[in-house]
């Protein structure tokens, strides 16, 4: 039986430990600053504020899985409502029903909808005409929709949908790394909307779902699981065949994943890939009650030229995140640099007639930890894991997947690979 050392103990590398506790294996994982990177909840008086990601998509059933079997599957909660909206000249739309990412599956509420020019709805439309595109290794997500439905559904819908999940511009990021699955469609069955007819509707089934008491209770159950497992403060000075140095602290191991971020894994293993990062904050500001606002949040087109990447109404979002005689939103900056609670304030008295004083306010700021999958991320990444010895082992949002199902089935997927060469 091998002994395995896990540099980081995100949610990526915890889940690693997990399949390793399940398998018996000796287990070891370091972690300099907090268990659970970037998914923080705090309860302050009768409010859940979260810091990082407040819910995961069930399209990807690797965290919905995890959740179930680790008997949290009663603790699971979908949002309160589906609709979304755009801020689009100065006011908020309403996203369309059926629209999936970019893409309208329901006629007649994308016909209905004034968010998107009648030229606009035309030249969507001609995704039902147009050829399939050329056989390319990989492209940007801005090429892809330019082509596919136009100009004007990449600046209103993908590209402030883009900013929202992966904080970069459409045209920077890769299409096979993020959304592979329009690759397929089109491959498969030439246009976007006739591939997406062919699924079945979800009903009223919310995309997202969350856990009542926040996502740290997925964290919390983890840990609880793995009694087995020995956790370790400090930060990694080396690494080699056979062993972790922990500050002056010398680990023998036989395996070794690295869970952290690709920056600190280059550091760690001078040719591990290069992957661009930048920096986000998320502003939780609680206010009396105000407006009457329906729906979870907004997004923002780039051409606004707004302060803000996007809002969440948290209180409408989530049961239990607040009382109802208060609104509790949540705004998300990027960069460093200046008061992201300031630009947030502002924001909300400009944009939603917010008071000017809040409530209550916490913010979140992640430096350098959001990761952007540029054009031929996936290619580079392969190359770099190739090239890796046998004793080590690449996981985590940097690598594989950004949002929590994907480092989930990341470091489960690392584990299995290394139980079965035994």
């Amino acid at each position: 039986m091998k002994r395995v050392v896990i540099v980081g103990g995100g949610i990526t590398g915890l889940a690693c430990a997990y399949e390793f506790q399940k398998a018996g294996w000796p287990v070891t994982v370091i972690e300099k600053e907090r268990l659970g990177g970037v998914i923080v909840t705090e309860r302050h008086g009768d409010l859940l504020i979260e810091g990082g990601p407040d819910s995961f998509i069930i399209q990807k059933p690797a965290a919905k899985e995890l959740c179930e079997e680790l008997g949290l599957a009663d603790r699971l909660i979908p949002t309160r409502s589906r609709k979304v909206h755009v801020w689009s000249e100065g006011r908020l739309h309403e996203m369309p029903e059926g629209l999936f990412l970019t893409v309208p599956t329901k006629i007649g509420p994308f016909l209905k909808s004034d968010l998107i020019s009648t030229w606009g709805k035309l030249r969507m439309g001609m995704d039902l005409f147009l050829p399939r595109g050329p056989q390319l290794e990989d492209e940007s997500i801005g090429a892809f929709v330019r082509r596919r439905l136009g100009r004007e559904a990449l600046e209103k819908l993908a590209e402030p949908i883009m900013a929202g999940i992966y904080v970069a511009s459409a045209d920077e990021l890769s299409l096979r790394s993020t959304f592979p699955r329009f690759l397929d469609m089109e491959r498969e069955h030439r246009s976007l909307i006739k591939a997406l007819r062919k699924i079945p509707p979800s009903g009223n089934l919310s995309p997202f779902l969350s856990l009542r008491g926040g996502m740290s209770e997925l964290v919390e159950k983890l840990i609880a699981a793995m009694p087995g497992v020995k956790f370790v403060t400090g930060d990694v000075r080396r690494i080699e065949a056979g062993f972790v140095q922990v500050g002056e602290t010398t680990l023998e191991t036989d395996q070794i994943v690295l869970a952290i971020p690709a920056p600190a894994a280059k550091k760690l293993w001078p040719a591990a890939p290069e992957v661009k990062y930048v920096t986000t904050s998320t502003i939780s500001l609680c206010y009396p009650r105000f407006g009457d606002f329906q729906g979870t949040g907004f997004v923002i087109p780039r051409g606004e030229n707004r302060k803000i990447l996007a809002c969440s109404w948290t209180t409408n979002k989530f049961e239990g995140r607040s009382p109802e005689d208060r609104f509790l939103v949540r705004c998300f900056v990027k960069g460093e640099g200046g008061d992201p609670e300031a630009l947030a304030r502002e924001e909300m008295r400009a944009m939603l007639g917010a008071p000017a004083e809040p409530l209550f306010s916490r913010v979140f700021t992640w430096k350098d930890r959001n990761p952007v999958y540029e054009v031929g991320h996936e290619k580079k990444i392969a190359a770099a894991e190739a090239a890796l010895p046998p004793w080590l082992h690449l996981a985590g949002s940097g690598f594989h997947g950004a949002g929590l199902p994907d480092c989930i089935k990341d470091g489960r997927a690392v584990a299995r690979r290394i139980l079965a060469k035994d």
